[in-house]
This record gives structure tokens, sequence and C-alpha cells, in this order.
């Protein structure tokens, strides 16, 4: 995980208590109750914030303990789960040489959908395995008013808003009815143990070693291709590109991603035309992009006359992709054509959004 560790300043106004917002719902970390027995070995949630001690915590050393209860934020019987999930529930604090499943630290290196850096959201990590990142729970219904559980899981390096959070100082509780994107650091706080271990003795720091992670996304049969188009667009965008636009009506991110989801994740084989090249165009775009994003500490490579080819490059993968697709679906009421041609013209619609964000 490439990341920039923070050295943020202490807060002697209130202690540290501060609130944990997500910033994909703009929910915040929640203990279920103030009661510390009945609090003890709970679940914790990230739900609509209503300004109680049970939403508030601040950094002891590296754990980070609740108002209410004075319980600290735990990992659900100190294993990672892939098959289940690692759920994270409040505990007594343990003496620090046995406490690596309730040890944290959080670092910049978030990324929005585009790939643009959001230096005012942070990763929180466990110590005791820094690519795992505190996230949240995808439920069918994000509006619910119970909130999400909150869970560790893997780093990703892309479509990752559910692991960005935003630290809010107690005293400026009124940014909680702000939308994220509005909050920068000059309002946030961040606890002065973030990013670093720091010794109660003597208040020196000794920041953590930073750590790196590759994708776990399968690689296609042109991923090299894909990877050296990255690096040509890396760090600059062509003039030439900014005003053109596909003849596709333009999508939100969000219908993309649901047609990945019934393609990758729910294996629907019932799809029409444009949920194949929809599935297909994103899965591209989003290696392509990811590939861009983690290449974007490397010297820089853009050569503006190159730009078509990376545009060539990501119709011919999104059509390879849809054919594949389109090769394992129902195909009752499909044409292939059709969804190798909306797959083309869609890569380059997402494509052409990188171009135009700033």
């Amino acid at each position: 995980m490439v990341s920039t560790l923070q050295t943020p300043p202490h807060n002697n106004n209130n202690n540290g208590w501060m609130y944990i917002r997500n910033v994909s719902t703009g929910n915040v970390i929640t203990a279920l109750t103030s009661n510390k027995e009945d609090a003890l070995r709970s679940q914790v949630i990230v739900s609509p914030p209503k300004q109680t001690d049970q939403e508030l915590w601040r950094w002891d050393g590296q754990f980070l303990r609740n108002k209410s209860n004075d319980l600290v934020l735990d990992i659900r019987k100190g294993r990672l789960r892939l098959i289940q999930e690692t759920e994270i529930c409040l505990y007594t604090p343990k003496p620090e040489s046995e406490a690596h499943n309730q040890l944290w630290g959080v670092r910049d290196g978030a990324f929005d959908v585009y790939g643009r850096p959001q230096p005012d959201h942070s990763l929180i990590y466990s110590l005791s395995n820094d690519d795992w990142v505190l996230d949240i729970q995808h439920v069918s219904n994000p509006t619910d008013e119970v909130g999400n559980k909150l869970i560790l899981f893997p780093y990703q390096t892309m479509d990752n808003e559910t692991q960005q959070w935003i630290f809010i100082d107690e005293s400026t509780s009124h940014l909680l009815n702000e939308p994220t994107c509005a909050i920068t650091s000059t309002t946030m706080f961040k606890s002065s143990s973030t990013s670093s271990i720091i010794s109660s003795n003597n208040n020196s720091i000794h920041p953590p070693t930073p750590a790196t992670s590759a994708s776990s996304s399968p690689v296609t049969s042109t991923a090299h291709d894909l990877s050296s188009s990255a690096e040509l667009f890396a760090h600059g965008l062509s003039p030439a590109k900014r005003g053109s636009q596909s003849s596709v009506t333009l999508l939100s991110i969000e219908a993309y991603r649901e047609c990945h989801q019934m393609v990758y994740l729910e294996k629907n084989p019932r799809l029409s035309d444009k949920a194949i090249a929809m599935a297909a165009a994103y899965e591209t775009w989003s290696k392509w992009n990811q590939e861009r994003v983690s290449s974007l500490d490397q010297p820089d490579r853009l050569q503006f006359h190159e730009v078509d080819k990376i545009r060539a490059c990501l119709q011919s993968t999104a059509q390879s992709e849809a054919s594949r697709i389109f090769d394992q679906c129902d195909q009752l009421s499909n044409h292939k054509e059709t969804a190798l041609g909306l797959a083309n013209r869609l890569v380059i619609q997402l494509y052409e959004q990188v171009l135009m964000t700033p």
C-alpha cells in the first residue's frame, strides 16, 4: 500500500475526543451501548451521527478508546478471516505486548474513483497486519438507521470509499452536518498517535514502516499493455481529448459498479447487452486506473502523442472482456456485436471522465 505517514498535532482542548466519520456514508463509528458490562465484546457499528458519547473516541497510545464505556477497538477473536467477516468489537485494553489485535495506525494514501489523491481522507490499519484496514459491511439497504458493522478488510486500491475516514474534533461537531467532501484538513482533528508509535514516557515518535501491497485482481492477457498505457498517462492529460464526448449517454459510476457486481460477484447469467458492455468496460477501466494510480510516484513518462495508444488498448481489452462475458451468459436475447460495440464506446466514456477530471 503506497502511503504517506501522518504526524498530526496534539489537541489539548478536549482531551482528544473525536468522531470518526466514514467518507462513503457520512456515518460515524459508534458503540452500541455506554454500559461497560453490556458493551464488552459487543459489535462496533457505523451509524448516522447523534452526537452522543458512544460516538466519541480518542487515541490512547495506539489504542482507540470509546468515551462512553472506556473500552477499546478490538479484532474479534484476534483473527483475520477472508471467508467470514473480520468483525470489530469492544474489549478491555490489554498490556501492549499482548494487544496486537487492539493497536491501530493511520496513514494517508486514499484516492477517489478517478485516482485523485484525497489528502483529508485517512486509512485506519491494524498494526497486526497493516494491509488490513477498517471498512464497513456492505448491506442491501445502505440507509438503514441501525447502521453497518465495522469490519477489518484487506485494503482495496480502487472503489475504497468505505475504507476512508475523516477525524472530526468534538468541538467542531457541527461538521457532522456537512457533506464529507466539504471537510478539509483545516477543520479536521487527527490524533498525535496516528501513523506513529508514541512512547508514553518521553513522547518520542517512532514511525512504523510503510506497507506496500499489490492488487489481487486477476490479470488479463493484455495486462502488460494496460500497465504500459497507465504509465504513459500517469502524470498528465491530453488537452486535445478534454472536449471529446462519447455518443453514449453519460452513465454514473454507480451504474457501472452495479453491472460489474452482477457479473463478477453475483455471477448472474441473465444479462442484457448493455449490462455486459458496462461490466466489461468497468473491469477494463478500473484495472487501467489502478495501474495509473500505482505509478503516480514514478518519473514522468507521459508522451501526449501516444494517448491514442491507450484508447486503442482499452477498447481492445474491453471488447475481449465483453466477448468472454457474453460466452458465459444465457445468450437467449443477446447480440454479441451489440455488446462488444457498446463496451468499445463505454470504456472510452470512462477514460474521458478521467481526462475531464481536474
